[in-house]
């Protein structure tokens, strides 16, 4: 799959979030090896916009399994350190329901959640994730 031809013609009528999907797909596609998780602000960094909800257009699309360029995954605090949610947790987030900490089954709050985004399939058969 070509995938900047994928994105010209998803996002032809967009310029603003086709140019930022292009920037982050060429960013990341380009590098020796991936990092195991990119935050917001680092890829808001690689899209090269200015505009937050352009940028969150672009990560979000590249996250479909239409591209599969990113994975969106969450990362909750605790104890100083950052660990990835497991899956099921993820979707219980995405239709608004409550986060349990998988360790200690309590409600994890929403201002210790952060979204990142890891390296999608896409990435990973190109020997670059």
């Amino acid at each position: 799959m070509n995938i900047d031809a994928v994105i010209q013609e998803d996002w032809a009528s967009a310029p603003s979030v086709k140019q930022a999907c292009l920037h982050v797909w060429h960013a990341l596609s380009s590098r020796e090896h991936q990092l195991d998780h990119y935050t917001f602000d680092h890829l808001l960094h690689l899209a090269q916009a200015g505009d937050e909800a352009v940028v969150a257009r672009a990560l979000s699309y590249l996250a479909t399994p239409r591209v599969k360029v990113l994975k969106t995954c969450l990362m909750y605090e605790f104890d100083g350190g950052f660990y990835e949610l497991p899956e099921e947790e993820v979707r219980h987030y995405s239709r608004g329901e409550a986060v349990i900490h998988p360790e200690f089954g309590e409600p994890i709050s929403e201002s210790q959640i952060m979204i990142c985004f890891t390296p999608g399939a896409t990435l990973k058969d190109m020997g670059v994730a």
